[in-house]
């Protein structure tokens, strides 16, 4: 199988709201040696503000968002079919499944493209940040892991690389094709100094594996961001297929074993120790087998009759078993559904086959064929998605009365003082007024990008409000 190490920069950090500005990919074979790559950039929509944190952290500037050669739908399609042609792969990023994973699984939702490309045609997904925490807690002096400014471990990609010899300076870094292939550099060295542990962390990529072991009843390692916990599989979601429960085994199961559900449901947020464990099977988890990482458990960890002892007490009590599957399956279950589609990815039902055919009829054919198709979608959703797909690329084939609503949808959206969960113009003029008493007095350079970034959002603004 081979592999796409990828990296985006994107207009801000909140994944419903935000879009990929710049991506690259790179395509390496089993041997993680480069066969292809791509760098690219598009245009921001125009519906959404970018975060001037963001732009200046990327060094994104205000006139790149509009001249850029593609637009948003153009540069996500160049991605999927580059996907699509390269597969079965496993894809792989740099706190990838956190971020750039959610950043361009929103993305293709709101463009009419499958939402979960990277899990389609026996693609696999997997972090190069997970990789490396695996390998500072298994296998401590295979790589040097740098103390940051708080003197606390950074697992940053630039400090990790500068650590460890890979070139990737601070102008550099937030590139996206420079930290793509700081990242493929990265995963070459953690191949070559801690063999074991990566081909253990790829074989987890498979979600059929952490599945298998969970189910199995054994004692496992559990891995968070810096240590390992003894742990066991209790049971699956009842509604997700792809998240476990797991017991902490360093607690002793008499404190929560015949607590009723509703009181469950509290413990998978509770500070200080979590005797309860959610684990997603599809995200690579830190998942090992207890012998392979007992070495790494503090001395008082240790005590592996003991942990087999309460795996079995709490795997054989049925009751706690059925309260601990109704608590994950209505942990949410009180959760207001999210009146923007964007924010309904995960609460408002998967896009259907059908529909999916549709949306790939839609991407096919000309802007003036793309109304008809549209309005046959039974996802509202997908039809709200399509007409604003229309207004911001392909205006000419709006009625005059479709152009006038969209405009004033696109105002509302911008401008408003409503508390929304999007970044508005305004808001964004007072994000700038924040960062720039956090520059530094001395720093020209940001202070410049800086004003560029409050004199496009203060002529947005202006224009915005004429308009109205």
């Amino acid at each position: 199988m081979s592999f796409v190490i990828y990296d985006l920069e994107t207009s801000g950090l909140e994944p419903q709201w935000n879009v990929p500005l710049q991506a690259a990919l790179i395509h390496a074979d089993e041997n993680l040696a480069p066969l292809g790559e791509l760098s690219l950039r598009c245009r921001l929509p125009a519906h959404i503000v970018p975060s001037p944190g963001a732009l200046l952290t990327t060094g994104i500037r205000p006139e790149q968002l509009e001249q850029a050669p593609l637009s948003s739908t153009e540069m996500l399609n160049v991605i999927a079919k580059a996907l699509a042609s390269w597969a079965p792969a496993t894809v792989v990023g740099y706190n990838a499944l956190r971020f750039d994973e959610e950043i361009l699984r929103q993305a293709y939702f709101t463009h009419l493209l499958p939402p979960y490309a990277t899990q389609l045609n026996g693609n696999r997904r997997a972090d190069l940040l997970t990789m490396v925490r695996a390998v500072a807690m298994l296998e401590p002096s295979a790589l040097t892991i740098p103390l940051g400014a708080t003197g606390k471990p950074s697992f940053k990609l630039g400090d990790i690389c500068r650590a460890n010899g890979v070139a990737l300076s601070e102008d550099e870094a937030h590139d996206a094709l420079a930290d793509t292939k700081a990242t493929l550099a990265i995963f070459q060295r953690l191949r070559e100094v801690a063999p074991l542990t990566v081909a253990t962390m790829l074989g987890l990529a498979d979600k059929a594996m952490p599945n298998r072991m969970l189910a199995g009843g054994e004692v496992l390692l559990l891995g968070g961001a810096s240590r390992l916990t003894p742990v066991v599989g209790v049971t699956p979601n009842p509604t997700v297929a792809t998240s476990w429960a797991a017991v902490d085994l360093t607690v002793d199961p008499a404190s929560y074993i015949d607590l009723p559900a509703e009181e469950i449901i509290g413990l998978f947020s509770q500070r200080g120790v979590r005797p309860i464990r959610t684990i997603k099977t599809n995200a690579q988890p830190i998942l090992i087998a207890f012998e392979q990482g007992y070495h790494a458990l503090p001395d008082n960890q240790r005590d592996l009759a003991l942990y087999n002892e309460r795996a079995a007490r709490v795997r054989g009590h049925a009751g706690f078993r059925a309260n601990l599957a109704t608590a994950l399956a209505n942990r949410f279950a009180d959760r207001e559904p999210s009146p923007y589609p964007e924010a309904t990815l995960y609460g408002g039902g998967f896009v259907s086959n059908d529909e999916a055919r549709a949306c790939a009829r839609w991407h096919a054919s000309p802007w003036e064929d793309r109304a008809a198709i549209s309005a046959g979608f039974g996802d509202e959703r997908l039809k709200a998605f399509a007409n604003r797909l229309a207004l911001l690329e392909a205006p000419q084939t709006l009625s005059p009365a479709g152009w006038q609503k969209g405009q004033a949808w696109l105002r509302d959206r911008l401008t408003t003082q409503a508390d929304v969960p999007w970044l508005t113009l305004p808001k964004a003029l007072s994000e700038v007024a924040m960062l720039r008493q956090t520059l530094a007095v001395g720093d020209a350079a940001r202070h410049a990008h800086l004003d560029a970034i409050e004199r496009w959002l203060s002529e947005q603004n202006r224009f915005f409000q004429i308009a109205a």
